[in-house]
Parts: C-alpha cells; sequence; structure tokens
C-alpha cells in the first residue's frame, strides 16, 4: 500500500551518505528503524537484552529477553498500530514512561511506514500541546502517567490527536481512546519501510532553551551518524563479547543510533529505565558491563554507585558520554573504578541535529590533577577525520574568524537532520549550504581541537560559564551541580546544590573559587529544584527567569 506524503513532510533538505572514515571501518549493518531489531535478530539471535523493570507494554514478560523475542515484540505492536488503522506516512507519537519498549512502539511504527515521534516522559502541558500541534493529528501513544502529567483530559486528546492508545489505563481509559491491551492477538502487519532518504523518524532537541524542536531524520542521516558508534577505533570499539550497560533516555536520537550499532555488533544489552533507581546497583553487579553510556549529567548523579563495594565498574573497558561537556571529576572517579589495563572515556560532544560532532578520549593521565582551570573537559576534541569541517564565525557578521577566538561553532558533515517540523524556518535560519550553526560557542586551536565555551544565549564576556562550573564540581565534591548565570549586570551568578542538602562552609566556597573570576555570592537550591530537562541538561534559561526575572544575554538566534 502506497499513501500520499502528507504537505508538512514534503520541505526538507537532502542529505549526504557517510563514506568510511577508513577502508577498515565497520559501517552500520541498517540504518532503518523499522528493521532494526529484525536484523540484530538475525545476525545475533539468543544474545541477551536485561531490562531494568519489565516492560510496560508486555508487562507480564519479565526482564530477560533474547533479541529473537524482542524483534517478536515490535512485530506484535506493529499489528496492534495497523488494526487501529495507522498506515503509511501517518505521524505516530509515543510519549510514555521511560523504557526501551519506546523504541519496540517507534520501530513497529517505522515498520509499517508509518512516521514515529519519540517524545519525554516529562512534558507539562505546554509543550507537549506545543509538539502535538505541530504533527497535525497524530496517532498518540501514551500512558496514563504521562497523560496526567501532560494534563490531557478526552476533551484536548480529542482535538490534538486522531486516536489516543493508552497502555495500562485499565479502568481509567479516558473517552473516546483505546486499551493498547485490547489490539492484542490481531494479524500481523504488512511492512513498508521508508525509502532510504525519506522521512522516517522524528526525535526532540534537549529543550534547554525553551520548547523542543522536532528534529526529523531519515534513515540516511541516522545511518551516517551511527557511523561514529561502530567505527572499531583500536581497542576502544563495540565488541560482541561486551556487556553493554546503557542509560540515556529512550526517546532520544542518540538511543536511535545506538541501536544500529547493536544491530551491527550484537553485545549482550543491560537497558536501564529509570534513574535513580535502588535496583540499578544489584543488576549491574549481576551483569558486570564492559561498556557504559549515560548522561553527562547522569554520571554525576551516579557516583554514589562507585561506593558500593562489590566495585560495580571494574571490567569496565570505555565509558561513552555525549550531549554537552563531561564533568572532569566524573571521568576521573570512573575511570579509577575500572580494573582494565587501559580504559578509555570518549567524549562526544554531540546535538539532537547531527549527532556527534567531535570527539576525543581521556585517560586517567588527562584527569589526574584536580580543579585545573580551564578544565581538560573544555577541550572537547575533534571533528571526525576525513568526513566533517568545522569553523568557527563571528556572531555578528557570519564572517570566519582566526583560531583561537570565540565564536559560533558551525559544523559541515554528513547526518544533519531533514527539518524541524513545524518551524522549517528555525531550521533554515541554522543553515549556510552545508555549514550548521551549532548556537554554541567556542574555539579552534591549531590542532583543530574545539574548546566549548558557552551556548550563545548563555554567554559570559570574557570567560566560561562551564569552565567555571567544571572547577567548583571538581574542587567541591560535595556539591551534586553548580551552575554558572550569565547576568545583563554585575557578576555571574552561581546556583548550586549538594548531595547532603546542607550548604557548604562558606571557607570552603572562598578556597573553591580561587583563581577563578569572580562571581556573586552563591545560592543554595535542592536539586529537585533546578529546572532539566528529560536529558538532565539545567534549563539556564528558566532558572535565571526564576532566580532574576531576567532574560538571557545572548541573542539565541540560534538555540
Amino acid at each position: 500500500m502506497t499513501t500520499a506524503v502528507p504537505e508538512f513532510l514534503k520541505v526538507y533538505t537532502p542529505s549526504r551518505g557517510m563514506k568510511r572514515i577508513t577502508p577498515f571501518s565497520r559501517t552500520p549493518a541498517t540504518g532503518r528503524y523499522g528493521e532494526a531489531w529484525h536484523v540484530a535478530a538475525q545476525r545475533f539471535p539468543n544474545q541477551q537484552i536485561i531490562l531494568s523493570r519489565p516492560a510496560d507494554i508486555a508487562p507480564d514478560a519479565g526482564t530477560l529477553f533474547s533479541y529473537r523475542r524482542w524483534a517478536a515484540l515490535v512485530d506484535d505492536v506493529a499489528a496492534r498500530l495497523y488494526a487501529v488503522g495507522v498506515r503509511p506516512w501517518d505521524r505516530v507519537a509515543v510519549m510514555k514512561a521511560n523504557h526501551p519498549d519506546v523504541q519496540v512502539i517507534g520501530s513497529a511504527a517505522a515498520r509499517i511506514g508509518a512516521i514515529p515521534f519519540q517524545l519525554a516522559w516529562n512534558h507539562g502541558n505546554e509543550v507537549a500541546t506545543t509538539l502535538l500541534q505541530r504533527m497535525e493529528q497524530p496517532f498518540l501513544v501514551t500512558d496514563p502517567g504521562r497523560l496526567e502529567i501532560a494534563e490531557l483530559g478526552a476533551e484536548a486528546l480529542a482535538k490534538l490527536t486522531r486516536k489516543t492508545i493508552v497502555i495500562g489505563a485499565g479502568d481509567a481509559l479516558p473517552d473516546g481512546a483505546i486499551s493498547f491491551e485490547s489490539m492484542a492477538g490481531n494479524p500481523a502487519a504488512p511492512v513498508e519501510l521508508r525509502k532510504f532518504d525519506e522521512p522516517m523518524v522524528a526525535t526532540h532537541t534537549s529543550g534547554t532553551t525553551g520548547i523542543p524542536k522536532l528534529a526529523l531524520h531519515s534513515a540516511e542521516t541516522l545511518h551516517s551518524i551511527a557511523h561514529v558508534q561502530t567505527e572499531r577505533w583500536g581497542g576502544m570499539g563495540f565488541r560482541h563479547s561486551d556487556t553493554f550497560a546503557f542509560f540515556d533516555p529512550f526517546f532520544h536520537q542518540h538511543t536511535l543510533t545506538a541501536l544500529f550499532a547493536i544491530a551491527t555488533v550484537g553485545p549482550k544489552y543491560v537497558a536501564v529505565s529509570d534513574v535513580p533507581d535502588d535496583r540499578i546497583a544489584d543488576l549491574i553487579a549481576e551483569h558486570r558491563p564492559t561498556i557504559v553510556d549515560m548522561l553527562p549529567n547522569m554520571y554525576l548523579r551516579q557516583e554514589h554507585l562507585l561506593d558500593d563495594p562489590r566495585r560495580l565498574f571494574r571490567q569496565v573497558r570505555f565509558y561513552i558520554s555525549s550531549f554537552d561537556a563531561v564533568h572532569t571529576r566524573s571521568i576521573r572517579k570512573f575511570l579509577n573504578a575500572s580494573d582494565a589495563r587501559l580504559p578509555v572515556w570518549v567524549q562526544s560532544w554531540s546535538q539532537t541535529e547531527n549527532g556527534g560532532l567531535v570527539l576525543r578520549p581521556y585517560f586517567k593521565s588527562v584527569v589526574r590533577e584536580v580543579g585545573q582551570f580551564p578544565p581538560p573537559t573544555q577541550y572537547m576534541g575533534w571533528p571526525l577525520p576525513t568526513i566533517a569541517k568545522i569553523r568557527i564565525t563571528d556572531p555578528a557578521t557570519g564572517k570566519q574568524l582566526p583560531k583561537g577566538e570565540v565564536g559560533l561553532v558551525e559544523i559541515n558533515q554528513p547526518g544533519r537532520c531533514l527539518a524541524y517540523v513545524g518551524e522549517q524556518d528555525r531550521h533554515d535560519n541554522k543553515v549556510s549550504g552545508w555549514w550548521w550553526n551549532t548556537g554554541d560557542l567556542g574555539t579552534k586551536s591549531r590542532s583543530g581541537m574545539i574548546r566549548l565555551v558557552d551556548r550563545e544565549i548563555d554567554r559570559i564576556e570574557g570567560t566560561s560559564g562551564i569552565a567555571i562550573e567544571d572547577v567548583l564540581l571538581d574542587r567541591l565534591p560535595e556539591a551534586s551541580e553548580v551552575i554558572v548565570l550569565a547576568r545583563r549586570q554585575g557578576k555571574p551568578s552561581v546556583v548550586y546544590s549538594t548531595y547532603s542538602g546542607k550548604e557548604i562552609d562558606p571557607q570552603r566556597w572562598r578556597a573553591a573559587l580561587t583563581g577563578l573570576p569572580d562571581l556573586d555570592s552563591p545560592i543554595h537550591l535542592g536539586w529537585s529544584d533546578i529546572p532539566r530537562t528529560a536529558t538532565w541538561k539545567v534549563r539556564r534559561v528558566a532558572l535565571r527567569q526564576h532566580l532574576f526575572n531576567e532574560a538571557p544575554v545572548g541573542k539565541g538566534n540560534w538555540s
């Protein structure tokens, strides 16, 4: 069956296929979301998937799956969606509790030619409503908890969605909605994968500066991005013998490219849904990971796991952190927890729109010194060799700046998203040919290494907020978060939280400020009182507005 492409998906930018970095590069086995788990099952049928809790879509099936059983779950969900009326090119919004079964639903929608839109689980009414409106009445797969958080009742669902399918609603099913469980036992759905260069899936950006953008990708763009994760990288690459512990939110684009690496290499896969969770330590103790992937701030929040006497991370070969700059303290502590001969930390500065922008490995020797300013983690690494180019431009004129000068970071590489759904003007504003404006400030060294300074919207003249944050966290191990906020007048403000919930002794705070730029008096908040995105990033714009009723300092034109 072939259905016409909806109007709002017709405007997108062509992509470029990714060439091999070396003749020996390992390319992803697939870039198609709708077949990824089936490719994995065909190649490694009996490899294990371990869930930290049962799937919401299969609550009685336990926490141990093979790749083959997981692919069968995709087929089961595809049959349910097809029975509800989902057809090729339909939009299917997936907004449910964080769990790897988000990918099962998304893969099932893509398998029948629909376009899954994967949303975080913590959206309030304004964000959820806006994102659903941009999709122009999608099918919605959700659960009662998400509907409660988003304050979406039967009347709102009728206006915003074509049909709403609710998982685990029981007797609380909203009027007009369909029970996911009631659709069991339907015949298999026909398979109609999108063409390689057609829109295939949308995920949203973190939303640190406001309502997230819906970044639309094709199999081609995601296949290009996934090369970074399937590349062998000497001794650091994925191996079939690895146990891969994955903690990142399962709605995000990064989890899709990780899926293509899983389908390519077939490691044992330990998927953690909820952080924090008291059961994580026992899970890791039972299934000793050799590779760990977490969000930068999640590593910080999970440092308590390093105190477990079972030494949970002693077999880890390498750690992965993407999204933003990771904290030096986290790298040092987690590397020191490993007994591997040469444990490595791979930092990837990434964006939803492009995947990994630059990469850098860290070893124990690089992060040995405590409280170094500027911190080593601010030097994010290099773009992909032979593949990508990076330049620094003047925010006011757009002209390329000499090496060493601070300006906007622009990237030119394959894998860029096709569009921002419902906001194409914002997408086009960041594009100049194949160059993409990241919205971040940085410098480029003579060797081509990128130093990340700050988001342009959060710029602090003459210094770097993220550098100060890293140093203070390193010098104050009792701190669980430090945020430096640019102010329109006066010194930058600093907000912090602690693991104990107690304020830091003023004398210790003054000592920690040695050699740093002048800051205003610190503000102590509870960790949970700091506004965050679903990817654990601090929503600095919202925090500044809440504390000082001030707008951002930067232009924010490329946020």
